[in-house]
């Protein structure tokens, strides 16, 4: 079991940690695809090898996920297997606001132009695998759009697991990363990295599920739906 942690907004005697991610609709991840398909990464169709993680080692590719320097390092970034979460609610708003700090008011799902993505997650549920590192393994739900407006919509219906649907019981496989935290020691290392991780308490997710298939070669691009996280909706005032 995980030693109970206190970081900014998690109180001493509370076991959640949650997670927040601030999109719009324009994101190449297709953040209004979330009822039907889950959450995407960037390595949809990227055109990258299906193990970026193997070709250009773990480090790089959560460095250049932080920060690029060169067209090599923004083709990384570009193709990403990670998704950004910050552990601040206020920080990941601020991302939905932009560069030029667009003003934003809640809406429904319908209006929606910008998103914010909520995971909240028992720490006991979590397995550290390494320094900074933890995998989480859950249970899809592609029923939510029975049951949650946030979820419903036609074509979400008919959206099933493409795992689960062959395999029953089947546990999905999450991997976090709490970045400030994997950097510490290399802080030195990585100064610049490490600053932007500690400054927008980041926190990357990545999908741990593998691909289908004879001959299928690495993990999949989704985060599938699941009662661990849900949304809220915003539009924009400028």
């Amino acid at each position: 079991m995980l030693q109970r942690r206190t970081l900014g907004i998690f109180e001493e005697n509370n076991l959640m940690i949650r997670l927040y991610r601030g999109t719009n609709r324009y994101n190449k991840t297709n953040p209004d695809l979330y009822n039907k398909d889950g959450l995407l990464t960037k390595q949809v169709n990227s055109g990258d090898d299906p193990e970026p993680h193997k070709k250009y080692g773990w480090l790089k590719v959560i460095a250049n996920h932080i920060l690029f320097r060169n067209e090599e390092e923004k083709f990384i970034y570009d193709t990403t297997q990670f998704l950004s979460f910050s552990s601040d609610r206020s920080i990941a708003e601020g991302f939905i606001g932009g560069k030029t700090k667009r003003t934003f008011v809640p809406c429904n799902k319908l209006s929606a132009e910008a998103y914010l993505f909520i995971i909240e997650i028992d720490w006991v549920g979590l397995e550290e695998i390494g320094h900074g590192l933890f995998r989480y393994l859950y249970s899809c739900n592609y029923n939510r759009n029975k049951m949650d407006p946030k979820f419903s919509g036609l074509a979400a219906q008919f959206c099933r697991c493409n795992i689960c649907d062959v395999s029953e019981g089947y546990l999905h496989s999450l991997l976090l990363i709490d970045v400030e935290k994997c950097l510490s020691r290399l802080r030195f290392d990585y100064p610049e990295e490490y600053q932007n991780a500690q400054r927008d308490k980041e926190w990357l997710l990545m999908p741990a599920d593998p691909m289908v298939g004879q001959n299928a070669i690495g993990f999949q691009s989704r985060v599938a739906i699941a009662d661990f996280w849900t949304v809220d909706f915003y539009k924009y005032l400028s």
